[in-house]
């Protein structure tokens, strides 16, 4: 919770050193940028982003050294050579809007808990350049629950799909910021993709948590850590699966094969990883029993309505078979740490299994194991793949 700052009367310089203000300017180290969205006879690339709105950590937290730059850099240092980056990778002709906001207290914030250091507006690198300049130190608490609220009539304007990028250490952040965070999503649903970069040392990692949970409420956009990211060919992946979506170039199919597919659930033998589904059960593009694209919520323990009759179809698989019994497998993508994955494809799992328990379905047919991201069926790299990967599998394992 973000404590009351008491501020006596002093000079302006003691109010700026109260405040955990620096005035250091920040230094931006050279970087040639890698090209990013560059189509091929294969994939053209679509882009999928109309505006990136910056929320920008500039607490007193942010003034520590940052332990991954030998430079002796700060962590608030570390947060904007990281925008310096991207505004060097976005290609100049895109059609984007973009936007930067900073939280924290004090002086650096003109006494207030956020600024508005660049407007939502059209695009260019030395604009956005310049609302970076504009945040030029950091001081005082952690109110990235406020910045979340003012971000909500800052984006009233923002065109298209929105990319709501945070940039934090995620260290003291008030019990409101996740729903916060919610209440962004119900107001632009589909439109809003979190994306979060955590710039932490290793005292920090419990903030490096509470971003993947940010980033998992709008169940797109991901978590990363700074430190991978430092790269040209690095900044430019991230960029291009911020900004764009590749598409393949379709050919003119060959002549159709003659196939066969014993268990009629529409993959061929040759491709069916999964032979014996039960008839009628969903199936992914391997053949197995499958249900992916689900969205469990930021908690991960229930299944939201929109979604649940998605599972009517176990729960018809499983009436008409009263002697089968499965293990519910839980997968993840790979975005975040392997370990919180492995914990929260457990959790999906259970929370699918408590859903047909309601739904009828007898408690000892049914046992649990988590995958976490060990097991994809699909590419890591796209939106979609991820999607398909965050699935729940049915495993037989009796009839």
């Amino acid at each position: 919770m973000l404590k009351k700052i008491i501020v006596p009367m002093v000079s302006v310089t003691g109010l700026a050193l109260l405040s955990g203000c620096t005035t250091q300017p920040t230094t931006y180290p050279t970087f040639t940028a890698a090209p990013i969205a560059q189509n091929s006879p294969t994939v053209a690339y679509k882009q999928k982003t109309d505006t990136i709105f910056v929320i920008l950590d500039s607490s007193s937290s942010t003034n520590a050294t940052y332990d991954g730059d030998s430079s002796g850099a700060s962590k608030f240092d570390v947060e904007k050579q990281f925008l310096y980056r991207l505004n060097k990778t976005i290609p100049a002709n895109i059609n984007l809007s973009t936007g930067i906001q900073s939280f924290g207290t004090g002086s650096c914030l003109g006494w207030s808990t956020t600024k508005l250091d660049q407007a939502v507006s059209g695009y260019s690198a030395s604009k956005f350049q310049s609302g970076l300049d504009n945040a030029e130190c950091a001081g005082g608490g952690t109110p990235l629950n406020r910045a979340l609220e003012e971000a909500a009539p800052a984006l009233e304007s923002a065109p298209g799909n929105i990319a709501l990028l945070i940039l934090s250490d995620g260290q003291q952040l008030p019990a409101s910021t996740l729903s916060e965070a919610q209440a962004l999503e119900s107001k632009f649903g589909n439109r809003l993709c979190i994306y979060s970069v955590w710039v932490g040392n290793e005292y920090d990692t419990d903030g490096q948590f509470v971003l993947q949970e940010l980033s998992n409420i709008s169940n797109c956009g991901n978590s990363v850590n700074v430190a991978d990211l430092q790269s040209s060919s690095a900044m430019a992946n991230y960029t291009e699966e911020m900004l764009f979506t590749p598409v393949a170039i379709t050919r003119a199919a060959p002549a159709p094969i003659r196939s066969t597919d014993d268990d009629g659930d529409g993959v061929d033998n040759a491709y069916d990883k999964c032979p014996n589904t039960p008839a009628g059960a969903q199936v992914n593009s391997q053949g197995c029993w499958s249900y992916s694209k689900v969205d469990f919520g930021f908690n991960a323990t229930t299944i939201t309505p929109e979604y649940a009759p998605l599972f009517d179809n176990a729960i018809y698989v499983l009436n008409r078979n009263p002697r089968l019994t499965v293990e519910l497998n839980g997968h993840t993508d790979s975005t975040g740490p392997a370990a919180y994955n492995l914990g929260l494809s457990e959790r999906r799992a259970i929370a699918v299994k408590n859903h047909l328990v309601k739904k009828g379905i007898d408690a000892n047919r049914l046992t649990t194991k988590g995958f976490g991201e060990t097991q994809p069926i699909a590419s890591n790299d796209t939106r979609e793949g991820r999607a398909e990967n965050r699935r729940v599998g049915f495993t037989i394992t009796g009839r």
